[in-house]
């Protein structure tokens, strides 16, 4: 009898002090808006808006957030691909939602799940085929993919680098590819004369060293006019706190040198607001002239109880 008190007693100090354990969780959502320019400084606030998407419109997912946008259009619609992180298995898939004017999206399903994370769903076309770069450094491979039934079926066609590279993205200059990707607070570049093989990285490669505030790829790369502009995410003092622009200077098989614009995503730090605490991601769609759609994330942190978060997605993998 006095065991099983003395063992009850401590089983109720236990679920108390898991009651009282509180963890941080960044909960991210994505806004889709037009800007007549692309976007080198901070936008106008109204502009971001309110979230065009968030994890209560995943319909096929148990969805604790989702992040990372990249948009791309074909027939006359508009198609954004997405991290989702699900509840079930801790890790990211890519989903898919659909606009027909670019206002208002529609969440259609998720179309890309491996047994490895993914997200940063890097999504371009080349050619007549539909290509996408997601950051999948938990395989340790960076991977490309292939649209073999545009938008909803893709598979691997080729591992381009190898390595626990973060956020890959990817561009063509001067009839060549080029590639960043972060990793552990470096930058990396890399070329190719063709898309799928033949990666070698930068004699300058590492660009950049020891920063987390300017190494990690934050959105997709602009070449417009002949200037390149590279966007990168603010890891200081907390991740996904900010996005920064650099303007690309010289590029070339052995130089390079870029130009810092400025700061140009941010948490709104306002309470109430769903990017109250930080932004890390942008894509850019040049739909005309002096028209673009961009679309970009932000996350809000908020408090919950360990228990009762661990028990949430518990209940999700047993109802999946």
């Amino acid at each position: 009898m006095f065991l099983f008190s003395a063992g009850s007693f401590i089983l109720l100090i236990l679920i108390g002090l898991l009651l009282k354990r509180n963890i941080i969780v960044g909960i991210w959502s994505i806004s889709v808006f037009n800007s007549q320019t692309l976007i080198s400084k901070y936008p106008d606030k109204n502009k971001i808006g309110r979230p065009s998407l968030q994890a209560s419109d995943i319909s096929d997912v148990h969805a604790e957030f989702i992040a990372d946008p990249f948009i791309i259009s074909h027939q006359s619609l508009f198609f954004m691909f997405f991290e989702i992180l699900d509840k079930t298995s801790g890790k990211g898939i890519i989903g898919l939602a659909t606009s027909i004017n670019g206002e208002n999206w529609n969440y259609d399903r998720a179309v890309l799940k491996e047994n490895y994370h993914l997200s940063y769903p890097y999504v371009f076309k080349y050619g007549d085929d539909f290509y996408m770069i997601p950051e999948s450094s938990e395989a340790n491979k960076v991977l490309l993919y292939k649209a073999k039934n545009f938008p909803y079926e893709w598979s691997v066609v080729n591992e381009l680098i190898e390595g626990n590279y973060v956020d890959s993205s990817i561009f063509q200059y001067n009839n060549k590819w080029w590639m960043f990707a972060g990793k552990s607070g470096k930058l990396h570049l890399f070329f190719s004369d063709t898309l799928e093989r033949n990666w070698v990285e930068h004699p300058k490669s590492p660009l950049i060293t020891n920063n987390y505030s300017i190494t990690r790829p934050g959105g997709r790369v602009i070449v417009e006019e002949n200037a390149i502009y590279r966007y990168t995410q603010d890891g200081q003092p907390s991740y996904g706190s900010a996005v920064r622009v650099f303007r690309i200077t010289v590029l070339s098989e052995r130089e390079y040198e870029e130009e810092e614009m400025d700061l140009i995503l941010k948490g709104s730090k306002k309470v109430n607001d769903w990017n109250r605490d930080g932004m890390h991601s942008i894509d850019q769609l040049k739909v005309a002239e002096n028209n673009w759609l961009i679309a970009v994330d932000g996350h809000k942190l908020q408090k919950e109880n360990y228990l009762l978060w661990k028990a949430d997605r518990l209940l999700a993998r047993v109802f999946k």
